[in-house]
């Protein structure tokens, strides 16, 4: 692969959330099939699920750069890589529509977590949306409302692809503007240039346009670079070996509970899936998604010590088999509390079952004296409860639960993060 190491480290260091575009011009078209195959491959190895979309660059080069790292045909077999055309990824029905897309991204990106991934990566070639009329419109609809609802609020990364020749500098300008990340002859640059979206009504944009300008030097000139040095990569990559001890630990523990009740199997693996969505959703930082997303694995951990027979029962719970269930949480809490790296968890397993109202258990605690985390598991644990096949019901449809979640908002779940929750993340699943 024709690309140094010091963009291949850049790379490897994209997140969820970063909006680049790769500008190209016809005599570069070829060279960039190893830009974008390092990029899917980059998000793989990452556990992220990517699709790329045809149309520029040569799509058997780019399948046999892959192929020189990952074994392509059973990622694609397994749904972790999937290739389509561009009229099947943005124009079904025939045109470019910039809100169906963000609306499908949505869906991707809550799909790609529920399934076990980490995020959503996507790469599309844009340039053939001039074909139409209002073509350019199209495409500045679409890259606005990428940064104002999709990233920030939802896992995705995305390379937009641009073939310069095939645009007037005007709107070359008018495309970097509103991408903070840019992909140049082979080398990524944080973008100077970048403006945030804002909603220009009533705005003075000239001195809008001062204000990021200044603020865009203040950062290059005072603050650290978007791509860490060396130091800090090694730093990073301590935390990751913390972080992978962290997840044994937690790993082990729910295989634990598996063995006990299968039910919780997928119950424990949905919670800590759409918990992880509405974090990253709310723009938690990776510590407090990651912690959230363990404590949503081990959220019933309490009931490996609770008997079988109480936990399946078919039918409803007597007073005193209800009252050794509620003690689920006062189990999983001392279970984990005696390890210092599970400090944090062991509280919000504590208290994933206090209600908003003060009437849960196990202490009766209410309103924002709950934790924030514990809050948002208790919807998400309600939800997945609801929609999922019980030994005593049917699971429930996903408008009857989300119903039962906004008739409860303000008894038993925080009215805001409901709210939230069923906005953002319930209404795509």
């Amino acid at each position: 692969m024709n690309l140094d190491t010091h963009f291949q480290e850049k790379m490897d260091q994209i997140i969820a959330g970063d909006h680049m575009v790769l500008l190209y011009d016809e005599k570069d078209a070829a060279s960039n099939a190893d830009v974008i195959a390092y990029y899917i491959i980059s998000r793989i190895k990452k556990n992220e699920r990517c699709f790329y979309v045809s149309g520029g660059l040569d799509n058997e080069l780019i399948l046999k750069t892959l192929r020189l790292s990952i074994d392509v045909e059973e990622v694609i077999a397994n749904r972790q890589l999937t290739i389509l055309d561009k009229n099947d990824a943005y124009a079904k029905d025939g045109k470019f529509n910039p809100k169906k897309m963000i609306k499908l991204l949505k869906s991707l990106a809550i799909n790609s977590v529920q399934d076990g991934y980490n995020a959503f990566a996507i790469t599309g070639e844009i340039s053939w949306v001039l074909d139409y009329e209002d073509g350019f419109a199209r495409i500045m609809d679409y890259e606005y409302m990428l940064n104002e609802e999709i990233f920030g609020s939802y896992p995705v990364s995305a390379i937009c692809r641009y073939n310069i020749d095939k645009f007037s500098s005007t709107m070359i300008k008018n495309i970097i503007e509103v991408h903070p990340i840019v992909i140049w002859k082979k080398q990524i640059h944080e973008n100077p240039y970048y403006f945030e979206v804002v909603n220009t009504e009533n705005m003075d944009v000239e001195q809008f346009q001062v204000d990021s300008m200044l603020k865009t030097i203040m950062k290059f000139t005072r603050n650290r670079a978007r791509f860490m040095d060396e130091l800090e990569d090694k730093e990073k990559k301590y935390q990751e070996l913390q972080l992978n001890l962290l997840k044994t630990m937690i790993l082990s523990l729910t295989e634990l509970l598996e063995i006990h009740d299968e039910y919780t199997k997928n119950h424990n693996e949905n919670v800590a899936n759409i918990s992880k969505m509405i974090a990253k959703a709310m723009n938690f930082s990776d510590e407090e998604t990651n912690q959230l997303y363990y404590a949503g694995l081990v959220h019933d951990i309490g009931k490996a010590v609770i008997p079988k027979e109480i936990i399946n029962k078919n039918g409803k719970l007597n007073e005193e088999e209800y009252a050794i269930i509620k003690q689920h949480p006062v189990y999983g809490h001392k279970a984990l509390v005696k390890n210092e790296a599970l400090n944090h968890i062991s509280n919000i397993v504590l208290q994933h079952h206090e209600r908003w109202d003060g009437k849960g258990y196990p202490n009766g605690i209410k309103g924002e004296a709950i934790m924030y985390e514990a809050r948002i598991i208790a919807i998400v644990d309600a939800y997945d409860a609801m929609t999922s096949d019980r030994p005593y019901r049917k699971a429930l449809s996903k408008e009857e639960s989300i119903n039962e979640i906004k008739e409860n908002s303000g008894k038993q779940f925080d009215p805001d993060i409901a709210s939230f929750a069923i906005e953002k993340v319930f209404e795509y699943m």
